[in-house]
């Protein structure tokens, strides 16, 4: 059976990836803060690290006395909060308590001071009239009052043996009273005794099995959440989760959501090794069973496999029966999406997993009146022999749509091409043959997921084939035979097998059509390879011919083509594009905003890249994505070099709840090392920052600190010693440490040392680069050593043959680096540094070009 791995099911989003989307701690701990609350200049936004500081006061109306008298009791109180809950007026039913997170205002607190006892009165009003008995104050009224008194002293804990006492003698506080309690501990800045009494108060209610009315389970519950407002623990929030549940309370979504980014922060900060130690496996279920019991988002499910995979990694597995629990939500939701997500993720830790469905719902779903998935069709009585517990989800859609091809289809839709394999392979065995349009949509998502990548094409095609020849309507079968071989088209262009992608595309041509938009934009990107001006020149060939052909792009053509144009620098064509997209009614993605911004900077148009991205967050289906920030972030860095502006889209990032990547750590370092006033001081520390944390320091980290000392501040020694350091760090350097080395010493001209340093790297077993070699020749050119500059140049492959020379004093690993556009550029350079006229590189590079271009030309012909 094959597993799909869970980060697949995210898309682009890995566990690290989700992890980040949330704003990292406000502790002092955070040097990212700390550096860039300094940085930024006065006026500037707030930085999202920067903690809210709500200030929650609480107010009850009037209440009466149970007593003859009516006796009442006013004071002010109020608390303060700081919280990565999210803060929101909460009211309750019967107590009159309002909440504000943004205003500090005191008003009286009048409670209604009782505790309740559910009994009957012996004594009538007609018999107390008979006998003109006097009436008496009861217990219970009594010890409300003396509660009240206590929990308002100057040592509150006093209430407590109150509580105590009402739980003995079968009584309960009112929501005021019980709002009181717990506000006043908190005011004392004592979550744990407010929590302590938030038990009590709710066992006083269940102690004597009465039912909990909505009011007084929407007070429990909030009172809750205050707590962990207030504590921002994760540990307490887990502890008052098991505190609800214990008393079959459903916690709050405010609840549920502040709980999870406790968590998450508490990774940023301790790294999971940390939370190992204080985590068990029923710690992990109630985190589940929080998420799972929240109302059906977009994002759910994303959640429930964050903390599943961290349960993994953490080695601390939840029970297949509470992964069971999940599931049914999900169904119950009718959510089939996040139901195969979930269900596919849990496959990576139970293989062979499938939910168990209890006896009732099982008969529920076979009587028709549970639907799964954005199906209508419900489950008719004929299928219900068809029913199993423990059926996975190719078996639920099976259930739904009486055709098992449609679950593969279903599978693909949602990415997830380890299930369709798996379908496609159960039904061969079963001796039942898989339709054509469900092997074709398997072909093409195995080919975009870089795990299935090794899939058997051949087996599939065959397959199809035979699929293919059973079907008898002609009109069907051309429609068929068009979606394999377009899919064939994707998986072998993908995969760099131009040769078969040619004759798929002439058996598409027989058919008297043409690929759709998502074929060709895979030809775009298998076939243009040999520089960006020659790859935009491809990219507007072929948009044109996709125009000809009156085919309807779509999203990812259009975001190949514009990536195409800009990294040539085609910048009027790209907008061009980019209008004729939106005159498409194709709404960009952030892959379009993230191409658009990155073009504009590379031609240094400023005010335009701002405002696209401007009209990138005020777009209607705006997510927030990395590559935008990080590309504003990039341009203010290495072109600009402008610290506040760089560091003002670094807030934006953390306002907009995205962690920072690797590249943006790798950006943060160059800001403060690259660009004057250095601050060296805070690249080191950004650096040790990332000793902790789910992003951790890498060889790129290191690299940029590197450069910094070497070629910005031409401090050689400086910059081995911290390549040295690296190393003694336990980061293996695999390239990017020694480029940066390498270039530190061409700066400094020590030619001969960092030929030196690229051998070391070639004697660790790993290979050079071509900006490596590249450095080298304009090393050597500027030495004035051209015969060693070209005997490099010489050593590497053309794009499209061998090596120009055996001859090489590189070893065997560098003849394996292929020329890119910038070492002829290196090379040319090296000849006019030198006085020499230039032949040999700029032939090559047009013989390059003109080979690839025909290569296009045959595989579009």
């Amino acid at each position: 059976m094959m597993n799909l791995k869970a980060t697949t099911m995210l898309g682009n989003i890995t566990r690290q990836g989700v992890s980040r989307q949330f704003l990292p701690l406000t502790n002092s701990k955070s040097t990212v803060l700390n550096f860039s609350q300094r940085t930024v200049a006065q006026g500037s936004n707030v930085s999202a690290n920067a903690p809210a500081n709500p200030v929650r006061s609480f107010s009850s109306s009037q209440g009466n006395w149970e007593n003859n008298n009516n006796n009442h009791i006013t004071g002010p109180h109020q608390f303060q909060s700081t919280s990565p809950f999210t803060s929101s007026q909460l009211g309750h039913h019967n107590s009159g308590l309002s909440l504000n997170s943004t205003q500090r205002f005191q008003s009286p607190l009048t409670a209604n001071l009782s505790f309740r006892k559910d009994f009957k009165d012996t004594h009538s009003t007609g018999n107390s009239a008979a006998t003109g008995a006097r009436s008496t104050v009861p217990k219970y009224t009594e010890l409300s009052k003396s509660a009240w008194d206590a929990v308002s002293s100057h040592d509150a804990r006093t209430v407590f043996p109150y509580l105590q006492e009402m739980r003995h003698e079968g009584y309960y506080a009112d929501s005021a009273l019980s709002t009181k309690i717990v506000a006043q501990f908190l005011n004392m800045n004592s979550p744990k005794d407010a929590e302590r009494a938030l038990s009590m108060l709710v066992d006083c209610h269940r102690s004597q099995g009465r039912t909990l009315s909505a009011a007084q389970i929407n007070t429990y519950t909030s009172l809750a959440k205050d707590i962990a407002d207030h504590s921002s623990d994760f540990a307490q929030a887990l502890s008052l989760a098991k505190l609800l549940d214990s008393h079959g309370l459903s916690a709050s979504s405010g609840f549920a959501d502040g709980a999870l980014r406790t968590y998450r922060q508490l990774k940023v900060t301790s790294g999971l090794d940390a939370v190992r130690t204080m985590i068990s496996s029923a710690d992990v279920e109630t985190l589940l069973a929080l998420q799972s019991s929240l109302t059906r988002t977009s994002t759910r499910y994303k959640h429930l496999i964050e903390i599943l995979l961290d349960a993994k990694e953490m080695n601390v597995f939840p029970s297949q029966e509470s992964c069971s629990r999940v599931s049914l939500s999900f169904m119950k939701l009718n959510d089939y999406t996040g139901q195969l997500a979930w269900d596919t993720a849990v496959q990576e830790i139970y293989p062979g997993y499938k939910p168990s469905v209890p006896t009732d719902l099982e008969q529920e779903m076979s009587a028709g009146s549970t639907t799964f998935g954005p199906s209508t069709s419900r489950i008719s009585n004929n299928n219900s022999k068809s029913t199993v517990k423990g059926s996975n989800p190719s078996a639920q859609v099976l259930l739904r749509n009486g055709d098992p091809s449609e679950a593969i289809i279903r599978a693909c839709r949602f990415g997830y091409a380890a299930v369709a394999i798996e379908g496609i392979q159960k039904m061969t065995t079963e001796n039942q043959l898989p339709s054509a349009q469900a092997i074709a949509d398997t072909i093409q998502d195995c080919a975009k997921r870089e795990k299935e990548r090794t899939t058997d094409y051949q087996q599939l095609f065959e397959l199809a084939h035979r699929s293919l020849n059973a079907i008898s309507d002609p009109v069907h079968k051309r429609a068929a035979e068009y979606e394999v071989y377009n899919a064939m088209l994707v998986a072998n262009a993908t995969l760099g097998n131009m040769t078969q992608a040619k004759q798929n595309y002439d058996a598409i041509v027989k058919l008297g059509q043409f690929p759709d938009a998502t074929g060709y934009a895979t030809l775009l990107l298998a076939t243009t390879t040999s520089g960006a001006v020659d790859e935009a020149h491809d990219a507007l060939k072929i948009l044109e011919e996709v125009k000809r052909h009156g085919i309807k792009p779509n999203i990812f053509f259009y975001n190949v083509v514009i990536g195409k144009l800009s990294k040539g620098r085609k910048i009027e064509r790209v907008l061009e594009v980019y209008e004729d997209m939106m005159h498409q009614k194709i709404r960009p993605n952030a892959i379009t905003y993230g191409t658009l911004i990155s073009a504009c900077t590379r031609v240094g148009s400023e005010e335009m890249a701002k405002s696209l991205f401007k009209e990138m967050v005020r777009s209607p289906n705006y997510q927030p994505r990395h590559g935008p920030h990080n590309a504003m972030i990039q341009f203010y860095v290495r072109q600009k070099k402008d610290r506040a502006q760089a560091l003002s889209y670094y807030e934006d990032m953390l306002q907009r709840r995205l962690t920072p990547t690797e590249h943006t750590y790798t950006l943060l370092i160059e800001a403060f090392a690259c660009i004057q006033p250095f601050d060296m001081t805070e690249a080191h520390r950004l650096i040790q920052s990332l000793k902790r944390g789910p992003v951790r320091a890498s060889e790129a980290h290191y690299g940029a600190l590197i450069h910094a000392y070497g070629v910005e501040h031409r401090d050689v020694g400086t910059a081995e010693s911290v390549f040295q350091n690296m190393c003694a760090s336990g980061i293996i350097p695999k390239g990017p440490a020694y480029q940066s080395l390498i270039e530190s010493l061409i700066a400094n001209n020590q030619v001969s040392r960092a030929v030196q340093v690229r051998d070391d790297l070639l004697k660790s077993g790993q290979p050079s680069s071509a900006y490596i070699e590249n450095t080298l020749i304009k090393g050597h050119g500027q030495e004035g050593k051209i015969e060693a500059a070209e005997a490099i140049f010489d050593s590497m492959l053309d794009p499209h043959g061998a090596p120009s020379s055996p001859s090489s004093p590189s070893s065997s690993k560098s003849k394996a680096i292929v020329k890119e556009p910038s070492t002829y550029q290196s090379m040319v350079s090296a000849y006019l540094e030198n006085g020499m006229l230039v032949i040999k590189p700029v032939e090559e590079a047009i013989h390059a070009a003109e080979t690839k271009s025909d290569d296009l030309l045959a595989a579009t012909a």
